[in-house]
């Protein structure tokens, strides 16, 4: 393309300039949908494994440093991992039904809102994750409950 003016050589370097920031943004916005998309996945295995009885399912969403916190009549509770996860026996239904309310990513970390409904009651999770090599793992989780 022959270039005869400085207006012409200006506006071809704004339509590039231009072209390359859009480009740019897009990728990023894809690689936050792509983030978030991993994460929904985690928080489904965690769904998953805790309604259908797939103990492995939870082991692949949570870091086996996990550590579940809640507060009854009070005081702190402190369940490890593996402690939660013996709560769910292979084949057993449970009447669980998770969702996703909200999620919010920075960098390799992020936290996820969850409600859990169970019967009358519903259990509101704020899962903490990281982004390892391995992908998104719930590294530790606190819940409350209502009725």
């Amino acid at each position: 393309m022959a270039v005869s003016n400085k207006g012409e050589i200006g506006m071809l370097m704004y339509k590039k300039t231009t072209a390359l920031f859009l480009m740019l943004l897009i990728s990023n916005h894809t690689f936050a949908l792509d983030d978030h998309q991993m994460i929904a996945k985690t928080v489904q295995n965690y769904f998953d494994g805790t309604a259908l009885g797939k103990p492995n399912l939870i082991k692949q969403a949570f870091l086996p440093s996990l550590e579940l916190q809640f507060v009854r009549e009070g005081k702190l509770v402190r369940m490890t991992r593996d402690k939660y996860i013996a709560m769910f026996k292979q084949g057993v239904l449970h009447d669980r039904i998770g969702k996703i309310v909200s999620i919010d990513v920075t960098g390799d970390t992020a936290v996820v809102k969850a409600n859990v409904t169970m019967g009358e009651k519903i259990y509101t999770d704020y899962l903490l994750l990281l982004k390892l090599e391995q992908g998104w793992r719930v590294s530790n989780k606190i819940a409350t409950s209502k009725r």
